[in-house]
């Protein structure tokens, strides 16, 4: 029995060629940090002329934007995606999300150099400034769901939400001070401080 290949439409056509220039700006980013936030540099990284970018993107900064996003949900989807197999057990899933935020492919200070790039631009930027309240909004809803159902069984203060974000802001604080300062602790003992705080929340009345 013979199978077709399905035709490339142009809609998928476009999806790839975007994908091909945020991959090459997360590159250009954690390579070269601010310096790498140029067209030029992007588009030689890519393989295609400047003006693709023109093209597909209607700034440089919504094409940083969808870069952002990219990243941020590349973690975050791998991370939820783990926690799928302990549903029902949420203090369960809380750990295997904290395993896999501070997991080795996350803890890179060259992904250091594109977040400071991303920061540094979100209030200049509009398209940056909305990626970020998105991305950041999905972080902090998922942790709130798992902290509402921690609330069944046993009272939980903060609120789940107020949890959350306490969680969310402890996460970015360790993940940002290990890639300063990689030798003074280790992704290990960022998991078990996180772990420490949700216990202590956790059995919170």
């Amino acid at each position: 029995m013979t199978t077709r290949n399905t035709p490339e439409t142009e809609a998928d056509h476009t999806d790839k060629a975007k994908l091909k220039l945020i991959e090459a700006t997360l590159g250009s980013l954690m390579e070269d940090g601010i310096e790498g936030c140029s067209v030029r540099r992007i588009s030689d990284r890519a393989g295609v002329s400047t003006g693709l970018i023109n093209y597909h993107f209607s700034s440089m900064h919504h094409l940083v934007a969808d870069a952002y996003s990219h990243l941020a949900s590349s973690f975050l989807d791998k991370a939820i995606d783990a926690t799928a197999v302990h549903e029902g057990d949420p203090r369960r899933q809380v750990s295997v999300f904290l395993q896999e935020i501070f997991a080795s492919g996350v803890m890179q200070q060259q992904v250091l150099r594109a977040w400071v790039v991303f920061w540094g631009l979100i209030d200049s930027a509009p398209p940056i400034k909305a990626a970020h309240a998105v991305s950041n909004n999905s972080f902090c809803r998922f942790l709130e769901s798992l902290f509402e159902e921690l609330d069944v069984q046993q009272a939980v203060s903060p609120s789940p939400r107020l949890a959350a974000i306490g969680l969310n802001a402890m996460i970015d604080g360790l993940w940002l001070e290990w890639c300063l300062q990689p030798d003074e602790f280790s992704r290990q003992d960022c998991i078990r401080v996180c772990e420490k705080w949700v216990d202590a929340v956790w059995s919170a009345t």
